[in-house]
């Protein structure tokens, strides 16, 4: 089976958080004025008292509200359309069926139009660029659907389903296609794994890998409660590797003498009846 080559275009909706991140802080400053905007009016009607001078606010309440209710309804619809986008671009759907490349094309073309109508510049040339990218985005889902199509003719639409899904699911469930599917079923099933196995966007592996992790690191982007110490234990044990301080440890820099290192201390969290024993 011929492999194609592709360029490193699917890294364009990548550049699209950062245009989200503009939209959001644009979102909360808009939300800050307002605010500041009702604090002022309410004290300027004596409902509220503050030491110091008085509230000064660049646009009057009004004004302040509207460009409120504005941003945020940008940076929502722009929200939702760019998950439209990403989501129709996924090759299988979340009932576990191939994407039609039809239906992909009119939904892409679709969320432009309406991201277009926005008026809103930066969104604007997203969109344009994103138009000129519709048949290179298209065509990694042409190739799956070209190959999948005459495999799929012979199985009915709950097998497809079933099939796709093991498929999703095989390293969780550590599936064996020669031992866990019907016997009538096991060269039809490799057929169908190995071509979802090819399926990809770009021929660059960075680029292919970025592109799926992006999405759950844009979600993670904040510190989980638990990283922070850990990485404090970390650093506050890691000696430095150059400079005046070369050698030597925050802790010990500290003037904590006789310090445990990192090894002895993640010893005495998760096995301390073993370092009971070795003291």
């Amino acid at each position: 089976m011929n492999i194609p080559l592709r360029p490193d275009l699917f890294h364009i909706l990548q550049d699209a958080h950062h245009l989200t991140r503009r939209l959001e802080s644009a979102a909360y400053k808009a939300m800050e004025s307002a605010e500041r905007a009702r604090r002022a009016e309410l004290e300027a009607r004596g409902l509220i008292r503050r030491r110091g001078p008085c509230l000064k606010i660049k646009v009057p309440l009004p004004q302040a509200e509207i460009e409120e209710a504005q941003a945020i309804e940008v940076f929502d619809i722009w929200s939702w359309l760019l998950s439209e986008i990403r989501q129709a671009l996924e090759p299988i759907t979340p009932a576990y069926r191939i994407v039609s490349v039809t239906e992909t094309k009119a939904t892409v073309e679709t969320a432009i139009e309406l991201l277009k109508e926005m008026n809103y510049s930066g969104i604007t040339a997203f969109a344009d660029d994103l138009q000129d990218k519709i048949p290179e985005l298209l065509a990694p889902l042409e190739w799956l659907e070209q190959q999948l199509t005459p495999v799929f003719d012979g199985l009915d639409t709950d097998t497809q389903t079933f099939v796709i899904w093991a498929w999703q699911h095989r390293q969780a469930l550590n599936l064996d296609i020669d031992t866990d599917f019907a016997e009538a079923l096991r060269s039809t099933v490799h057929i169908i794994w190995d071509i979802l196995g090819l399926f990809h966007r770009s021929s660059s592996l960075a680029e292919s890998l970025h592109s799926w992790l992006r999405p759950y690191l844009q979600i993670h982007r904040g510190m989980p409660k638990w990283l922070l110490p850990l990485l404090q234990l970390f650093w506050n044990h890691h000696e430095f590797e150059r400079g005046k301080r070369a050698g030597s440890s925050p802790l010990e820099l500290a003037g904590v003498a006789d310090a445990l290192s990192l090894a002895e201390v993640l010893d005495q969290l998760f096995c301390p009846n073993l370092s009971a024993e070795l003291v």
